[in-house]
């Protein structure tokens, strides 16, 4: 396109760097030609002559980190299009006309523009030629550009204040990333927000304390809220349009501070420059890092109060990014900064919300993957990574999954299709990875498992069919949704004298459902402080960052069966936290953070009152339970306000011979299935099976004995004979009795 920018009297290879930029637009789908299409077509140019050209590895380093930006930083239009010159690009020309000083007739050479853009601090390709290109090389590639447009320097001003003043310019820029990207050329935009970003135009519109604070949980957007208020910046009232944006990198600021004070005459420099302008919007994510950055060796040191001045200052705006857990920690004692800044609470947007926003930047995570998503498939993202991923915010745990999902695709083609798709099943797989549980519990449709809870369980608990039958309907109602959406899915109390299978319950339950298992052994949360242990310690205290073990552990899994072994031993403290966890589903840890409980399956088991059991049996003709007589000095025991927040109470039976003699038998299944691996196999003899029982049985200690029995009596016998003996390679034994002593004999 020869002709195509002649209206702007460039000289002829200005035009042809021109033309290129307008080339490499079109390719790339931007509907803007941009300063740094200009420098990437400059320095590609300028490398096709080698005639003299010593910076050639220089401009290929400068080409190809300006491809990148333009490839990951500006999103790409669905169709192409014809691209124009931007707002900025315009304003790099003027700046030319005017270094040049000479009439509007001449032609602007290419190096008039390239000192342009280095004037011109919203370029973001600024910092990539500083890196590259030093101090003492500039005339020399200046020279060199402009001997290939059949110019001299002559007539160009490079005593120019701005142009003189743009290298010490940049050793303070380099601390700065430039929003003004997303602005003038509507390379982005947001799906919803619009009454936060009313707000933050409101504060900043401000007379005083006109500096707003945004403040939500990680995954919610607040970055992507800052993005879309750039975008839409020259919408506003002119004192803030009119405002460049730039978010201050608080790691580049810190990076290699070696001595004292370098940190604070990095942000004072970089203050003053942005000042020097006309001022700016300044954006500072992770600003409670401003409150405790470790600058030297002397340890943290606060930074707030260096920025106090330049907070009141009426040429600059700040915006502040936090989340709800850093105000608390670091910020809520400097109530000098904190007042100069108006909050903005960031919530987690609805599932609609969330929904609208993945269909909007879906087109990014298809074109990165080379994959299409197929139609349900953001709506089943949103519902799963609400309730399977909830540590995570939506919609961070929506894309999460969309981007995993991309990943797993590219990885796992799908036979067949030249396109590859991603369906709602992978949604699922991924979803599973990621919130560590079974696929069998993903599939709302898929009733199978639930349907065989009850037969599966019982053929592992033997004994217990009441009991199972309690906790199956609740498990059943819960996933049915008829209970209470804000509670657990159920909270039970399991009493019973110990050995009969309370333990073993929530452990096949949790196998069963495929969940996980936390089990906590209550006898060691017996002190007043123990309750720490559990949601953390309080701070300035030991163990504060770790967390408590049981707020951490179901975040990590919140849909699990949680075990609270003999919750009689506990402390009332513990009583108190969990009434909140039974009541309203939710556990406030001692960093602030809820942590979700809506997905667990609480399990308490309570040996209360086993003193009284042998009441039980008083009496003639008494029917009555050892669990039922410990039933009711468990009442005793817990407050009625515990009581009347479980779900139900499930008395266990005592253990009886004919329960014992199937858990015998179950047991030494066990431990056939563990000898088959090694080619072995054993059998007992009616007498040998009668042994064990009469010495393994006891109404007592229940099924605990039995598992006494058997590694004390019988696996003794196999030890030797495995590992140097006769079942060594392979083999079978009888387990007989012989002198009224288990007796261990090879089969042929």
């Amino acid at each position: 396109m020869p002709n195509k920018f002649d209206n702007l009297n460039l000289s002829p290879f200005a035009r042809e760097i021109l033309n290129d930029a307008h080339q490499i637009a079109t390719i790339l789908r931007h509907e803007f030609i941009m300063p740094e299409h200009f420098m990437m077509a400059a320095t590609s140019l300028c490398n096709l002559s080698n005639e003299g050209n010593k910076f050639h590895k220089k401009f290929d380093k400068i080409s190809e980190e300006i491809n990148e930006i333009l490839n990951t930083h500006i999103p790409q239009l669905e169709n192409e299009v014809e691209p124009v010159l931007s707002n900025l690009m315009n304003k790099v020309l003027k700046t030319a006309r005017k270094i040049i000083q000479q009439e509007k007739d001449v032609p602007i050479p290419a190096t008039a523009i390239v000192i342009a853009i280095m004037n011109t601090q919203e370029c973001i390709c600024n910092q990539i030629i500083a890196t590259h290109i030093k101090e003492n090389e500039l005339a020399d590639v200046l020279n060199f550009i402009m001997s290939l447009d059949g110019k001299s320097l002559r007539g160009l001003d490079l005593d120019n204040e701005d142009f003189s003043s743009s290298r010490q310019q940049n050793d303070w820029a380099k601390y700065l990333i430039d929003l003004n990207i997303y602005r003038s050329d509507k390379y982005m935009d947001i799906i919803g927000r619009k009454k936060e970003m009313q707000r933050l135009a409101q504060i900043l519109c401000r007379c005083d304390k006109n500096n707003a604070l945004m403040v939500g949980e990680p995954g919610v957007g607040k970055s992507a809220i800052i993005r879309g208020f750039a975008v839409r910046l020259d919408l506003f009232p002119k004192k803030i349009a009119q405002l460049p944006i730039y978010e201050l990198s608080i790691t580049s600021i810190l990076a290699n501070a070696q001595y004292q004070g370098d940190v604070e005459q990095r942000i004072s420099a970089t203050m003053e420059g942005i000042k020097r302008l006309g001022g700016g919007i300044i954006v500072i994510d992770d600003i409670h890092i401003l409150a405790g950055s470790k600058g030297d060796a002397n340890g943290s040191r606060d930074l707030t109060g260096m920025l106090i001045p330049y907070l009141d200052d009426d040429t600059l705006r700040f915006i502040g990014i936090t989340t709800f857990e850093d105000i608390t920690r670091h910020l809520d004692s400097h109530t000098r900064f904190l007042r100069r800044f108006r909050r903005i609470d960031i919530d987690e947007p609805s599932q609609q919300e969330a929904i609208e926003i993945l269909n909007g930047v879906k087109r990014k995570y298809e074109k990165f993957h080379n994959i299409r998503i197929a139609p349900g498939v953001t709506e089943r993202a949103v519902k799963l990574g609400k309730r399977f991923l909830s540590s995570k915010a939506l919609p961070d745990s929506a894309i999460d999954i969309l981007d995993e999902a991309g990943a797993y695709r590219e990885l796992n083609p799908l036979k067949g299709y030249k396109k590859q798709v991603v369906h709602n099943e992978l949604v699922d797989t991924i979803v599973a990875q990621l919130g560590n549980v079974d696929t069998k519990i993903i599939d709302e449709n898929d009733t199978t498992p639930l349907r065989n809870l009850d037969k599966n369980m019982k053929d592992n608990i033997f004994g217990q069919d009441e009991a199972i039958k309690q906790v199956v309907e609740a498990v059943l109602t819960a996933r049915a949704g008829l209970t209470d959406d804000h509670k657990p899915q159920a909270s039970l109390l399991f009493v019973g004298p110990t050995g009969v299978g309370k333990t073993e319950v929530a452990k096949v339950l949790a196998e069963e459902l495929g969940v996980t298992l936390h089990k906590f052994d209550m006898s060691e949360y017996s002190e007043s402080y123990s309750v720490s242990k559990l949601i953390g310690s309080s701070p300035g205290y030991v163990g504060y960052e770790e967390g408590g073990r049981l707020t951490e552990a179901v975040r990590k899994n919140p849909h699990c069966v949680l075990l609270l072994d003999e919750i009689e031993k506990a402390h009332e403290k513990v009583y108190d936290s969990l009434l909140q966890v039974m009541d309203y589903a939710s556990l406030t840890d001692s960093r602030g953070r809820k942590v979700d409980f809506s997905h667990a399956i609480i399990i308490m088991t309570s040996n209360s009152g086993a003193q009284y059991a042998k009441q039980a049996g008083i009496g003639f003709g008494s029917t009555v339970t050892t669990g039922q007589a410990m039933l009711t000095e468990v009442k005793k025991t817990f407050k009625p306000e515990f009581i009347n927040r479980l779900s139900g109470i499930v008395v266990f039976n005592d253990m009886s011979r004919d329960m014992a003699t199937l858990i015998l038998n179950k047991k030494i299944a066990e431990l056939n299935s563990r000898l088959r691996e090694r080619n072995v196999e054993i059998s007992l003899t009616p007498e040998a099976h009668n042994w064990l029982l009469e010495h393994g049985f006891s109404a007592k200690y229940g099924a605990r004995e039995i598992e006494r029995v058997i590694t004390h009596n019988l696996k003794p016998l196999l030890v030797n004979e495995i590992l140097f003996g006769k079942l060594a390679k392979k083999g079978s034994a009888e387990i007989s009795i012989v002198d009224e002593k288990l007796t261990l004999s090879i089969k042929k």
